[in-house]
């Protein structure tokens, strides 16, 4: 099986910004080389392409080739018949859309397009729409290789792979999720496999807030059952409207929009009364702490905060899963998948941009 790897990794961000063999181990190179290099050495035909092939330092360039692996500055040559192609592809200028859209027409019958830890695959599944229909390549899957810890560290031992759980229309095929599990498996990684609307939140960085807020809930779920006595689905009710009241606010405004509107000093007040049980409320003792200390961990963003002013009113509070309902009743299915395609094009654009 031909397996097609988009993007090097960044050198600059893994050795010289996040200082990786210091701080995790392993050694150069990381990210989307490393994991050609497992492919290769797992016994796959594997190309890695990139643009900037020449800039990077001739040793590191020996390391991957001499693993077996074919480099090219030639986003199309290492497209034609490839079966599966992984972008690990950067955030900005929308390079991930641009790689994506020039390498559809040359992939193998059936092949699947995976992303890994910087798109969401519904995204992009959905911006490549019209050049599916133009190509005529229906037959193309899309799904994750998503690393969930930067490749070529001993923290990467698994990937995640989305499948179609939850959503309406299927993104990929069973067969293409196989020859994923197989690839995964035979590089030596376990597997994991996602929904795909939830491989994101669950393998990016952002897994920090993912997992913080879900032992949260974890957390308030137990003090509501066994202290407040509160009706099950109350506690849903309240969990959700906080977590979407952040996400919103968060989306719209950004971290300094979150702190200003959110008020710290309001939390902070509000959430020492909800200190019932203080052995079993590790967390909520926690994070008392954390906005106690604020000003000293996050100075820069406070004074953001304090000269921030909303430029419009939006619905933070709308739980969205029942207003893309709603939308979906009220419009049709065709007219709401392009509001969303259009929104979801914004956000990432907004990524770009910020970043």
């Amino acid at each position: 099986m031909k397996v097609t790897v988009y993007g090097f990794g960044s050198l600059n961000y893994y050795l010289n910004k996040l200082r990786v063999p210091e701080r995790l181990g392993g050694e150069p190179p990381y990210g989307g080389s490393a994991m050609a290099i497992e492919f290769a050495k797992a016994g796959y035909d594997v190309t890695l392409a990139d643009p900037h092939l020449e800039k990077l330092p001739r040793e590191i360039v020996d390391k991957v080739e001499k693993a077996g692996v074919k480099l090219t500055t030639d986003d199309v040559e290492a497209a034609k018949g490839a079966e599966v192609a992984i972008l690990f592809t950067p955030f900005r200028s929308g390079i991930t859309f641009k790689v994506a859209e020039t390498i559809v027409p040359h992939l193998a019958e059936n092949a699947v397009i995976c992303t890994t830890c910087t798109m969401s695959i519904l995204v992009l599944n959905s911006y490549l729409q019209n050049i599916i229909f133009m190509e005529g390549r229906e037959d193309i899957g899309f799904s994750t290789m998503h690393p969930a810890a930067i490749p070529g560290t001993p923290q990467h031992k698994h990937y995640l792979i989305a499948t179609n759980e939850l959503l309406k229309k299927p993104i990929v095929t069973q067969e293409q999720i196989d020859n994923l599990k197989n690839l995964a498996i035979d590089a030596g990684k376990k597997v994991y496999l996602l929904p795909a609307e939830l491989v994101s939140a669950v393998g990016d960085m952002g897994i920090i807030t993912t997992a913080i807020a879900f032992t949260g809930a974890v957390e308030y779920y137990r003090i509501a059952r066994d202290v407040l006595k509160t009706k099950r689905s109350m506690t849903e009710f309240q969990i959700a409207q906080s977590l979407q009241v952040v996400s919103s606010i968060v989306a719209r405004y950004g971290f300094a929009g979150l702190i200003k509107l959110l008020n710290v000093d309001a939390m902070k007040d509000s959430l020492k009364s909800m200190i019932l049980e203080k052995n079993e409320q590790p967390l909520t003792v926690t994070a008392v702490d954390i906005l106690e200390k604020i000003g000293e961990l996050i100075p820069e963003v406070l004074e953001e905060a304090e000269k921030f002013e909303p430029s419009d009113s939006v619905y933070m509070s709308a739980p969205s899963p029942m207003l893309v309902e709603y939308m979906e009743d009220l419009v049709g299915d065709d007219v709401l998948k392009g509001i969303l395609r259009e929104s979801w094009k914004k956000f990432y654009e907004g990524i770009s941009e910020r970043d």
